[in-house]
């Protein structure tokens, strides 16, 4: 992976220009602040300047499957396996740690404590279960629906997700 910034075809042009008016490479290095090194490869190459091929082991994914990595992580709480399922893809759990990474705006947390449900608010989900689970049975409405989460113990309070800083704190925590 190169460290420094490739050349403009104006400070090849400048390194060919002052080798011409007879300054050494040092000096050359000095005045346009690039190693010796850069300016050996401009003077010694018989092509035209071209910056070094990417060299080493592939990436497993492409960019496609980096997007929809983080556009799933982003969107819902999902562990590895529920986001590799789905993509097809058969990488480990730390590539899709690494790509999550990679996006710059995801923090691995864990959900913040909050008070446990008062009597009143578990049996007013408990009601609305009720009610559902019998819209349910008359065929008003599909099982989909009683897919929902009745959290009636409280949040998860030691359980770990990936939060999207893009979305407003009250959200996330």
């Amino acid at each position: 992976m190169p460290k420094a910034s490739q050349l403009s075809n104006e400070e090849v042009s400048k390194i060919l220009h002052l080798k011409l008016l007879g300054k050494t490479v040092k000096e050359i290095s000095k005045l346009l602040n690039r190693s010796k090194s850069m300016i050996y490869r401009v003077l010694t190459r018989k092509t035209q300047y071209e910056p070094k091929l990417r060299s080493g082991r592939p990436r497993v994914t492409d960019i496609r499957s980096d997007r929809r990595i983080q556009r799933m992580v982003s969107s819902q709480k999902m562990s590895i396996r529920e986001i590799t399922r789905p993509c097809r893809l058969r990488i480990s759990k730390n590539t899709v740690h690494s790509r999550i990474i990679e996006s710059g705006y995801m923090i691995h947390a864990k959900m913040a404590r909050r008070s446990l449900p008062s009597k009143l608010h578990i049996s007013e989900r408990l009601h609305g279960l009720v009610i559902v689970c019998h819209m349910v049975k008359n065929g008003w409405l599909t099982f989909s629906v009683m897919k929902k989460k009745w959290n009636l113990d409280g949040p998860d309070g030691n359980i770990k997700y990936w939060h999207d800083l893009r979305k407003r704190a009250q959200e996330l925590f």
